[in-house]
């Protein structure tokens, strides 16, 4: 028993000292394995900071190294890369070359066979259509010249009797003068023989006889005087009868002078009609020192130019006239000078100067100075002034208002108000009866004489908006626009003449990466070739016949509309630099000058019309009514005939002049148009069956 007990307390202490002992395990277990992953983590992070900066090393070095080998391995690629692709451009481009060679060369083989199996037919007839375009054209060139001679002729012989009447009116005055003083000495011998009568009568111891025979000889005295002095007022009669004949000569010669000048003036729009209301000039500035032999452009003749482009081809041009390098300012404007004198008439003129920067636009449109070489704007105001004045004898009164302005960045700016800014709004206002287009709020001044328009001009020069860039040091950076309105009265007919003349100096139109533009340099180039852009789109639509032609899609062509639309005349001066290095802007503007020439503005709805209103006529002066209404009645003694005919001369003279320019208002002129209007019509309807018929064959 105490054996069993003895092993159940042995048992029982081997339990407690197994739980003891496992515990006691477990804990230095658990104490041992948290012991161990904190030496393992710390190995780890350890051994792992190592590894990361050794593979950071490694990476660098084969990055670097792989680097170096890629660089060198791409410039070797690329080098033979683009020696490869450079022979196959170089072959590609000369086999295309050939190509198009050939193509060109089998297209225009194929177009002369068509041409040749087509026939010459429609060759024969555009021959033939041009030939009497050409012949109706020289034959009104041809009159227009007689006429000028005409009207030489005339002007020189109304000078010459003029100056024969002045010196015929002298010797008679001369004369009359004369014979008031021989009268005065007959009178006065006469009286002193009187006296002496009276004193021989009584005289003492004098006889009858004697008396008598010293009686008769002095009355034989006194009607020899008589019969003198009659004889001398037959003379001075004579002599002012003779000064009457001429002065209607003179009359008639200046009415003839008129006339010519009305035909000269018809003529001239008619050839204007004919050769289209848009004309193209050319000018080639002249080469600077040393370009002379590397000029790409030449003037071939008086009509044509040529330009030489980067591959040596030779484009050439034809244009209505075209100016060489060795044309003055005197030539360019003798070409102009009769469009230019065409506002006084009535009709709406705009003169164009297009071209790249430093081609010599401002120079001929504004020149330098006050002498030869004055450009366009100041001969042409002079030219005006002077027509205006040599107007008045017809009757003519012309008032005169000029406003310059200019388009900057598509903004109007006023260059003749001090201080005025590119943001101020002005807005184009169109007349509403087809006159001449306006610029609200700009400054608008008299122009009387050539010193005010110079002045004008000088102050806007002053203003306008000029920058530097690579092409020229003061390159212009707008549009800028000389706007001249005319109004002309003619009181006795009552007709108004209502005309504008718009002078434009237009910006550069060379490209931005020759010109090195940017900033505000690029923005203003960017305004300044959209305003261009729109000018070439209007004169496209002109072209085609559009309905719609986009005026409005610029401030420039918005305000040269009623001018650009048919209802004016127009002329385009291109002007181009020689030099290499604009070949292309130069090929360019020829180009762009080729396209608006062939625009045909002249004929049927579109051609060119004056401005013409009707006012109240202005009465007869009552001298001239007086005169005419006496000159019928008869002499009233031998000294009031040549009077009376001279003032008839003078109411016919008036009543020629009335007569002139047939207003539509004026007194019987509704009548008399209505029946030319018809004899018009009658006149033409056979011409436009047979142009009608002819359009459909």
């Amino acid at each position: 028993q105490m054996e069993m007990t003895s092993a159940k307390e042995r048992s029982a202490a081997v339990a407690d000292l197994k739980s003891t002992l496992e515990s006691t395990a477990a804990v230095k277990r658990a104490a041992l394995e948290a012991e161990a992953e904190g030496i393992k983590a710390t190995a780890l992070s350890e051994l792992k900071t190592r590894l990361q900066a050794a593979a950071a090393a490694d990476k660098e070095a084969a990055t670097t190294s792989l680097r170096a080998e890629m660089v060198a391995a791409a410039a070797r690629d690329r080098d033979t890369a683009l020696a490869m692709q450079q022979a196959e451009l170089e072959a590609e481009a000369k086999h295309a070359r050939a190509a198009a060679v050939r193509e060109a060369e089998d297209r225009a083989a194929e177009s002369r066979r068509a041409a040749h199996d087509a026939g010459d037919a429609a060759v024969t007839n555009a021959e033939e259509r041009a030939a009497q375009h050409k012949a109706r054209l020289d034959g009104v060139i041809a009159q227009l010249d007689s006429e000028k001679e005409e009207n030489h002729r005339v002007t020189a012989a109304a000078a010459e009797e003029a100056r024969a009447a002045a010196e015929d009116k002298a010797v008679v005055v001369a004369r009359a003068k004369a014979a008031e003083a021989a009268t005065a000495t007959i009178e006065a011998a006469a009286a002193q023989l009187r006296v002496t009568v009276e004193a021989l009568q009584s005289a003492q111891g004098a006889t009858e006889e004697k008396r008598m025979e010293q009686l008769v000889a002095a009355n034989k005295e006194i009607e020899a005087v008589k019969r003198q002095l009659a004889a001398e007022r037959g003379r001075v009669a004579e002599e002012v009868a003779s000064v009457a004949a001429t002065a209607e000569r003179v009359a008639e010669l200046e009415n003839q002078l008129m006339e010519a000048d009305d035909t000269r003036r018809a003529l001239h729009n008619q050839i204007q009609e004919l050769r289209g209301n848009v004309r193209v000039f050319a000018r080639m500035r002249p080469p600077k020192p040393g370009e002379e032999l590397t000029a790409t452009v030449k003037a071939l003749d008086g009509e044509s130019m040529s330009v030489t482009d980067r591959l040596g081809d030779d484009a050439v041009f034809s244009f209505d006239r075209v100016f060489g390098p060795s044309s003055n300012q005197g030539q360019v404007f003798e070409e102009v000078s009769q469009l230019v004198q065409s506002a006084l008439d009535g009709y709406k003129v705009c003169l164009f100067s297009y071209g790249q920067t430093g081609s010599g636009k401002t120079h001929t449109m504004l020149g330098a100075g006050d002498g030869d070489s004055r450009g366009i704007i100041p001969r042409a105001v002079q030219k005006v002034l002077e027509t205006a004045a040599a107007l008045r004898h017809k009757g003519y009164e012309y008032t005169m208002t000029a406003s310059y302005v200019e388009i900057y960045n598509e903004q109007v700016r006023d260059l003749l108000k001090p201080g005025a800014a590119h943001d101020e709004k002005h807005s184009i206002v169109s007349a509403p009866s087809g006159g001449c287009p306006t610029v609200t709020g700009v400054q608008c001044e008299a122009v009387e004489s050539v010193a005010a328009a110079a002045g004008l001009v000088r102050r806007a020069s002053a203003a306008r908006a000029v920058e530097a860039t690579q092409m020229n040091a003061q390159s212009s950076r707008s549009h800028t626009l000389f706007l001249l309105y005319i109004t002309g009265t003619h009181a006795a007919s009552g007709q108004q003449l209502n005309g504008c003349l718009n002078l434009v100096d237009l910006a550069g139109s060379e490209r931005t990466a020759r010109s090195g533009a940017q900033g505000q340099r690029m923005k203003e180039a960017c305004a300044i070739n959209k305003s261009l852009s729109c000018l070439g789109d209007v004169f496209m639509s002109i072209g085609r016949g559009d309905k719609h032609v986009p005026y409005r899609n610029s401030k420039l062509t918005h305000l040269l509309a009623p001018c650009l639309g048919g209802d004016g005349k127009t002329l385009m001066f291109v002007n181009v630099a020689p030099e290499t290095d604009s070949a292309e802007e130069s090929l360019c503007s020829l180009k762009f000058a080729a396209t608006v020439n062939a625009v045909e503005l002249g004929g049927g709805k579109t051609r060119a019309k004056r401005n013409v209103t009707a006012i109240a006529p202005a009465v007869a002066p009552a001298a001239a009514v007086a005169a005419s209404s006496g000159g019928g009645g008869g002499a009233g003694g031998s000294g009031g005939a040549p009077v009376d005919s001279a003032a008839a001369g003078a109411a016919s003279k008036a009543r020629r002049v009335s007569m002139m320019p047939l207003p539509p208002g004026a007194p019987g002129a509704a009548s008399r148009r209505q029946s030319m209007a018809v004899g018009k019509r009658v006149a033409e309807t056979p011409a436009k069956g047979a142009a009608s018929k002819t359009a459909k064959r």
